[in-house]
């Protein structure tokens, strides 16, 4: 690999990586520089391009795809835009293990399993030149800052890089970007193709990137706003006909959602006060407030599953509220959720995405912040910085009950906001694929009923 590097990119990349002291950085950057180097042999032995025209998806999670709601909601965002383009289009989706590839084939697209470990940037490579994908999307949602991990953000990126390499169009769709960042993926940001297109997904997140990275970037909203909702199920008429229920008994209507991952390091204890905590204060504003609840999931991972807390709030709650609390168990789709959060007055979520389906419809919401990353979309809206609460703060006496009886008072003031702004932050959503288009594609898709910013 060293001959394929110029000595003064060595010495370069010598230097940073003996001060960044993170080796799995050393394997990542040199693999870079390998493959933009080897790039014009790329070009050279390009095959011709093949019809239908061809995406690559890389989602932020290619283990579990779609269990996690967020990433399925962006993934069929996305594609649902990219097809009204181009309706021959064919979708792949990186995975990383045969129980993700099934998920995949059950949203109707075809898998590429090859996100394994070890991980190899030989196997991504020799798949890519295969399949000579025409676009290619990466999932940057929460984890491009490295607070998961910087090694996978970092093989994210690069493998970005080895799309464009390919001759792809690649967008990077809108990203969170938290004020920690892994130090390390300055470097690798720095480095990747100038043609891979990053797209931050509110201001505040484009701010500290600029300042972190140094790198020409764009503002959007999180591509998942364009998600269409799907109210025809059985499951969602059945939850619709509950809500109305209890409309009609004069009570309004509020979805919540609690989840281990409030916490990065979740603390059985921690997690018992929270639900104990939330548990008292629903039952006391239910009363004050005629208010009943819906308990709805939106991620479905084992290990971090909301269903891990709501199911004990709801055995909580069910003795005393009765028929005026509701636990969703069916597993919903992203479509199906954000056609119930449709439906309700408001939500009170720890979700990203869930807040994100929610105020997609012209539902106010309330959130459990962490991350620091809800400040920026409800910038998007111009909603009060008071609707946000963060873990620390739940567990803090009754911070929280406070935190919820402020949101019932305020949703009403908090909805209008939301639909007023609500044309534009879908016109910044769409921009998230924009680059991929080109204007006949564009004018295509805004006759289609899709207008692409």
């Amino acid at each position: 690999m060293k001959q394929l590097i110029p000595v003064p990119v060595r010495r370069q990349l010598r230097g940073w990586l003996n001060s960044a002291k993170n080796t799995p950085f050393a394997v990542d950057l040199l693999e870079l520089r390998r493959w933009q180097i080897a790039r014009k042999d790329v070009g050279v032995n390009a095959a011709p391009r093949n019809n239908p025209r061809r995406l690559v998806v890389l989602p932020s999670d290619p283990w579990s795809v779609h269990q996690s709601r967020g990433d399925e909601a962006m993934i069929e965002a996305a594609a649902g835009e990219m097809t009204r383009a181009y309706p021959d289009l064919e979708i792949y989706i990186v995975t990383a293990t045969p129980a993700a590839s099934a998920d995949v084939r059950a949203m109707g697209f075809k898998p590429l399993e090859l996100w394994k470990q070890p991980f190899s940037y030989e196997t991504v490579a020799q798949e890519l030149s295969i399949i000579r994908p025409d676009f290619g999307v990466i999932l940057g949602a929460d984890v491009l800052d490295g607070y998961y991990s910087p090694v996978d953000a970092a093989r994210m990126l690069l493998v970005a890089d080895l799309m464009a390499a390919f001759g792809a169009k690649v967008s990077v769709l809108g990203f969170s970007f938290n004020s920690r960042p892994a130090k390390a993926l300055s470097e690798v940001f720095r480095l990747i193709d100038p043609g891979v297109v990053l797209n931050l997904r509110d201001a505040i997140s484009l701010r500290r990137f600029d300042d972190f990275a140094r790198k020409r970037a764009r503002l959007v909203a999180d591509a998942a706003f364009m998600l269409t909702p799907r109210a025809d199920t059985g499951a969602v008429k059945a939850i619709a006909a509950t809500i109305a229920r209890q409309r009609a008994q004069g009570r309004k209507v509020f979805v919540f959602n609690i989840h281990p991952m409030l916490f990065k390091k979740p603390e059985p204890a921690k997690l018992r006060k929270m639900i104990e905590l939330a548990a008292a204060a629903m039952e006391r504003l239910s009363r004050q407030h005629s208010v009943s609840w819906v308990l709805l999931a939106h991620d479905y991972r084992p290990e971090i599953a909301d269903d891990n807390c709501l199911r004990p709030l709801a055995g909580r709650l069910e003795p005393t509220l009765g028929e005026r609390v509701h636990h969703v168990e069916q597993t919903l789709s992203a479509g199906e959720i954000k056609a119930v959060v449709g439906l309700v007055d408001g939500v009170i979520t720890g979700r990203m995405h869930l807040a994100i389906a929610a105020l997609g419809q012209g539902t106010p919401v309330a959130a459990i912040t962490y991350q620091d990353k809800f400040q920026g979309l409800f910038a998007h809206f111009g909603i009060s910085e008071q609707l946000l609460l963060s873990p620390a703060q739940f567990l803090d006496g009754d911070r929280f009950e406070q935190f919820v009886g402020h949101f019932l008072g305020a949703y009403e003031a908090a909805a209008d906001r939301v639909r007023q702004a609500l044309p534009d932050v879908m016109e910044l959503s769409r921009a998230n694929i924009a680059p991929l288009l080109g204007d006949s594609a564009i004018r295509m898709t805004a006759e289609a009923g899709g207008k692409v910013a």
